[in-house]
Parts: structure tokens; C-alpha cells; sequence
């Protein structure tokens, strides 16, 4: 155990399988191997070994929540929960099970429960930051930032030099529009820990950096100091990008970005073949024929707007413009689409996802689309209507028009290089767009998007309304006008004020709706002349 927590990963795998070969049922030592093939890449022989040694101390919660911790690592936050859950009932008191099952339950979206095991540390051990910042980033998902915020600054009144703290106090100001306050958190949490790359990045999202000042200078310093291929050294890559970026030096920002991203695309599984075989079978299924076979289910709410497209194409902008309109409430990116879904045609559905659905019953799409707007109305009660700005949805629009024909369908449309330079240029949170961090795989991905679209514009005549962001940016009134008559709504002067709204944005554009649509960022990709080579070779 001691060798294996100094890192000394060879010698410590060793002893364990010395122990395991003389007394086969030692459960700590099945338990600390399986955790070191994990650690090492070989995930599928520790879950054995983890399994084998909950089976033989069913009732020992450390194992139950390191349990937990790789099946959520592994992306299957589910079973994680369960048990995270077991090591809890257990042990009330234990903080790190705690914490876990309320992080998983945010990931999933069941908020009601992660608030009230949060609550429920916060009352167990007043000082337990983590409890209180997770509490807050709970409320932040299901849309409660003015209380995430009170949260925050209640636990900075019993732990003012906290930089976790101030770190994410100055992440709901920044959702809520305030650069300024956001912006002089995240000085305060650097001041304290001078490694929060975190906090070094996302001051540069809400400061448009004007010259080589000392606070760029220090920021450059951590940056060569910190290791080569850690988390904080990309952090740190992509918040220099933009800082160069912004000082129009583009081959010293590119050289970050380009940083940033490798680092990123090491550290994650992406597998390019599998996402093409994915976007054909969603088309070979939703074909012609499909539409023909069957028919949309009878539900006439029309409470959904949903805003697909690429990432960084407008979605975030389209969105904060309608929700500007007082009949519409601006949900963000939601994953109840996804989970209604998943629920009604699973995995395991008689022949496959999505080959199976090609043969369901009509009514499948009726439950399906219940499902999604009972979460909708649970969450956003008396709401006339409420985005759904989840880009990822277009690979979903056949399901969305057989499960609710009356929601409007907006695709947002950019040139490619720029929206895809864009992506290039963001540290998405968590595992999305994994397919972002690579030139080659990126423009594949985007040809593989312009594919389905093509798609599901000619089996679904009229079903999906386009608009280009560069339009929008040549012709603001003019393309808003059209939008809100497309959404069957009275006009409303508010739209045309969209970064005034005061309502949360928890995208990579969050500080970039606060301002009035400008012209410059249309052909900016261009300035990056040769290094995107890879990028042009590729795309369609």
C-alpha cells in the first residue's frame, strides 16, 4: 500500500499478486491491485478484482466508494451511484462518499436528491468546502444561480481566503453577466493559490487582454513552471491562446492552442470510426421510408424550442436573443432530450440503438415525448415556452419531430473553418466534443455534421429553420425579426437588447453575450492563415 501511494506502481503491483497467490480471497489486496490496473490502463482486469474484493467485504464503504469512483471514471455514472449510495448508508459521516454521490447525481441530473445530500454534509460539518461548492454548482445545473451565489458567499463569510471559493463565486458572476466582480474573484483566487490554473483561465474569458502586463507576465511564469502534460498546464495553454489571441499576435496564440489541445486530445478516448458509424446509422434508419412507415405522435405541446448545430456557431447567441423575448424562458443546454431517449429506445432495445427503432411502435415516440416534456414542465413550471440549446440534438432531430411535432427546431449555421477554428480555441467543460481537439478529426466531425443536416433537410421538408450566424451579425433586426415571427411570437423590442438580459449563460460564450453582435469575429480565422492547413485540407 505505501509503495503504491509513493507511485512506485511495479513494485506494489508485485506484493499484491504475491499476496493474492498465497491467500486468493484477500480482499485489500484484491481491492489496491485493482485500483493500480485502473490507475496503469487496464481498467477491465481491475474491475474484476474490485468486484471480487466488494463481494468478500460487502459491508466495507472505502471499497464500495473507490468502487464507485472508477465505474464513474469508466462513464458509467449509474451503477457509480449505487454505489457511492451503498458506502453512504453505511458510513453517514464519511465526506468523500458524500461528496461523490452528490457530484454524480448533479452529472445525471437529479438535483432535488444532490441538494439534499449536500444539505445534509453542510449540516453534518459546517467548514467542509467541497460540500458547499458542490451545494452551489448543484444549483447552478438546475438553473438556481441567484441561490448557487448566495451559497457561495455565505461559505466565503466563514472562509474568506478559500481560492475554491472565490473561484467559483467568480463562475456564477461571470453566468450572470458581471465581468468586472468575476474578473477581480478570480485576481483573488490566483493571489492566494498561484497554481489555480483554472482561475488563470477563466480570467482571461471575461478580460480582453490590451498589452504585456505583469499580470501575463506572471501568468507565463506558471505556465513554464507547471508539468508538461498535466491538466493545469493545458488550462493554462488555452487561457494564453486567448490572451494572445486578443493582442492579435496569432502565431504565438496558435502555438498555445495547439498546446492546449494535444495535451487534451492525450488525455481522452475518441474514436473518429465509431462517431461516423454512429451519424449512418442514425440516417440509414431515419430514412425516407421511416417517415413514410411512420407517424409523429399526436402530442400538440409546443412548449420546446430547440437550438441545435455545432458548438460555437451562434447556438449561444440564438438562444440569449429569443430569451430576451418575455414568452420564452432560456434553459440552456439540457440533457433531458437525451435521457427521454435513452429511456424509451435503450441499448439493449431488440435490435440494437438506433437499428431497433426502425420497427417500434408509434406509441413508443408518444411515451418518449411525454417523458421529456413532464422533466421540461417539472423543472420550468408555467413557462410558455423554454430553449433547449443542447447543439448535439441535430443527430437527434428525427426523434424530436416523431416525438413532438409541434417544437420548433432552430439549426444554427456558421462558416466552417470559423466554427471550427472557434472550438479549437475552447477548454470545453467536462467530456464533450471530443472530437474538438484535433484539426484532422475536427473536420472530419464537421463534415459528418453537414452530412446529417443535408439529411434531415431532405427527408424532413420544412421540420428544421436555418439561420447563419453571419446574418445575423450583417443584419441583426432584419434576422431576428424572422426568427421570432418563425416562433409564431408577437415582436418584442427586447430582443434586439439581447446583452442586457439579465438571465445565466453556462457556455464557453458566456462573456461574449454581454456584448453587442460585432462584425470582426466573421473572417478572424483567416488570420491564422497556414497553421489551420490541416483543418482546410479536410473539410467538405
Amino acid at each position: 500500500m505505501q509503495l503504491h501511494q509513493a507511485g512506485r506502481r511495479q513494485e506494489a503491483e508485485a506484493i499484491y499478486r504475491q499476496v493474492l497467490a498465497r491467500q486468493p480471497n484477500h480482499a485489500a489486496a484484491a481491492h489496491f491491485l485493482g485500483l493500480l490496473l485502473h490507475q496503469t490502463g487496464r481498467s477491465e482486469e481491475g474491475l474484476e478484482l474490485l468486484e471480487q474484493s466488494v463481494s468478500l467485504q460487502p459491508t466495507n464503504a472505502d471499497f464500495l466508494n473507490n468502487f464507485g469512483t472508477v465505474m464513474r471514471d469508466l462513464g458509467r455514472v449509474a451503477a457509480a451511484i449505487d454505489f457511492f449510495r451503498g458506502a453512504v448508508d453505511l458510513r453517514p459521516e464519511q465526506l468523500a462518499a458524500r461528496d461523490n454521490l452528490g457530484s454524480s447525481l448533479t452529472q445525471l441530473g437529479q438535483f432535488e436528491e444532490a441538494e439534499e445530500i449536500y444539505r445534509g454534509t453542510v449540516q453534518r460539518n459546517p467548514f467542509h468546502a467541497r460540500a458547499r461548492i458542490g451545494l452551489a454548482e448543484t444549483l447552478q445545473e438546475a438553473g438556481r444561480l441567484d441561490e448557487a451565489l448566495a451559497v457561495f458567499r455565505e461559505a466565503l463569510s466563514i472562509r474568506p481566503k478559500d481560492a475554491e471559493l472565490l473561484h467559483g463565486l467568480g463562475v456564477g458572476l461571470m453566468e450572470k453577466g458581471k465581468l468586472d466582480e468575476a474578473a477581480d474573484l478570480f485576481r483573488q483566487a490566483v493571489a492566494i493559490q498561484p497554481g489555480m490554473a483554472r482561475a488563470w483561465l477563466m480570467l482571461t474569458q471575461v478580460k480582453r487582454q490590451k498589452e504585456r502586463d505583469a499580470e501575463l507576465t506572471r501568468m507565463e511564469a506558471q505556465h513554464a513552471k507547471t508539468p508538461q502534460y498535466s491538466l493545469e498546464r493545458m488550462q493554462l495553454a488555452f487561457g494564453l491562446g486567448k490572451a494572445n489571441d486578443d493582442l492579435k499576435d496569432y502565431n504565438r496564440a496558435f502555438d498555445y492552442f495547439a498546446e492546449g489541445n494535444a495535451i487534451r486530445r492525450r488525455a481522452i478516448n475518441y474514436d473518429p470510426i465509431r462517431t461516423r458509424a454512429e451519424f449512418e446509422a442514425m440516417k440509414t434508419v431515419f430514412d425516407a421510408g421511416f417517415f413514410e412507415k411512420h407517424r409523429p405522435s399526436p402530442i400538440t405541446d409546443d412548449a420546446p424550442i430547440f437550438i441545435v448545430g455545432m458548438p460555437r456557431s451562434g447556438t449561444t447567441l440564438v438562444e440569449q436573443i429569443i430569451a430576451s423575448h418575455p414568452d420564452v424562458y432560456g434553459a440552456g443546454e439540457l440533457s433531458i432530450l437525451k435521457t427521454a431517449v435513452g429511456r424509451q429506445f435503450p441499448s439493449t432495445m431488440p435490435g440494437g440503438f438506433p437499428w431497433g427503432v426502425a420497427d417500434t411502435d408509434d406509441a413508443d415516440f408518444t411515451e418518449a415525448g411525454q417523458a421529456y416534456l413532464d422533466m421540461l414542465h417539472a423543472r420550468y413550471p408555467h413557462m410558455r415556452h423554454v430553449t433547449d440549446k443542447m447543439p448535439g440534438n441535430f443527430l437527434l432531430i428525427g426523434f424530436i419531430h416523431m416525438m413532438m411535432p409541434k417544437a420548433r427546431i432552430i439549426h444554427c449555421a456558421r462558416d466552417a473553418v470559423a466554427t471550427c477554428l472557434s472550438i479549437y480555441k475552447v477548454h470545453f467543460r467536462g467530456d464533450t466534443h471530443r472530437y474538438g481537439y484535433d484539426l484532422g478529426e475536427l473536420a472530419d466531425f464537421h463534415n459528418l455534421y453537414t452530412d446529417i443536416m443535408a439529411h434531415w433537410h431532405k427527408v424532413l421538408p420544412g421540420v428544421v429553420h436555418d439561420v447563419r450566424y453571419e446574418d445575423f451579425v450583417a443584419d441583426q433586426q432584419g434576422q431576428s425579426r424572422a426568427l421570432i415571427d418563425y416562433l409564431g411570437l408577437p415582436w418584442n423590442d427586447a430582443v434586439l437588447s439581447f446583452h442586457e438580459t439579465d438571465r445565466p449563460v453556462r457556455t464557453a460564450s458566456a462573456a461574449q453575450v454581454r456584448q453587442p453582435m460585432y462584425q470582426g469575429s466573421v473572417d478572424l480565422w483567416k488570420r491564422y492563415g497556414d497553421r489551420l492547413k490541416p483543418l482546410l485540407d479536410k473539410l467538405g
